[in-house]
């Protein structure tokens, strides 16, 4: 992969799935297709080391490599919008602190689509919404919950663990200083998710005073809906990122 002229803009996409499951050319090439055609751009997507193999931080440390291979192949970090759904919105986050901390230059934009900031599931909505969502509401204390297969599997639960669960690279919503984050669209349904995604959007503009972030809520849409390409808001959606990407070019 090289850029095509000197100044090619990108879309670099962590693709969801709980950390678990989830294969950038299965799961997920219909939405890249649609994100491309809205934006413009080419979508690259890498697969990284999934759980319970493969446990924290082994995800965020490939995305991260993917992002630092992408700026060796010659592509600039202002010409890449990095974006994510699900656990990877969660990766996306976690790269844009490593690269923050390491005065690194970010990219020019990030997009998180029903984005998994809070791996201790801590927000009403996950027994408010089960009603418009598919995903199981699982507790903590079950090892085949995707947080524990994800985050020292095999390991019994305990407080230390919660404690644990709330570093930022972790679980985002946590985060004491979430500054230094570029414009961002955060896209959402009424999931079980909301709480905690409403939560962290709403750190993220009080510790980034310059309006950069961007929320949008779909109504009676489920966890991750632009999975379901078919449905209108999914269609919205799209043109939406596609709006957003053009306007921070």
């Amino acid at each position: 992969m090289e850029p095509l002229d000197p100044d090619e803009r990108i879309v670099l996409y962590f693709h969801g799935g709980a950390y678990c499951v989830g294969e950038r050319s299965l799961t997920h090439m219909h939405v890249y297709a649609h994100i491309s055609r809205t934006t413009g751009l080419r979508v690259f997507s890498p697969n990284y080391r999934l759980a319970p193999r493969h446990g924290f931080p082994s995800q965020l440390h490939d995305c991260f490599m993917a992002y630092k291979h992408v700026l060796s192949r010659g592509f600039k970090p202002q010409n890449i919008v990095l974006a994510g759904d699900s656990a990877g919105g969660a990766l996306v986050v976690g790269v844009l602190l490593l690269l923050r901390d390491m005065k690194c230059t970010s990219p020019s934009a990030a997009v998180l689509v029903s984005p998994w900031v809070d791996a201790t599931c801590s927000g009403d909505s996950w027994t408010r919404n089960q009603q418009y969502d598919y995903l199981p509401a699982l507790s903590l204390n079950d090892p085949f919950h995707p947080t524990r297969m994800f985050y020292d599997a095999g390991r019994k639960f305990s407080p230390a663990m919660l404690k644990e669960l709330q570093c930022p690279l972790v679980s985002p919503v946590f985060g004491t200083d979430l500054s230094g984050m570029p414009p961002m669209l955060v896209q959402m349904g009424r999931e079980l998710l909301h709480d905690d995604i409403e939560k962290f959007v709403t750190r993220v503009k009080h510790d980034n005073k310059n309006g950069c972030v961007r929320l949008e809520t779909y109504e009676h849409m489920p966890h991750v809906f632009v999975l379901f390409d078919f449905a209108d808001a999914a269609q919205k959606a799209f043109s939406s990122i596609g709006s957003f990407v053009r306007e921070h070019n």
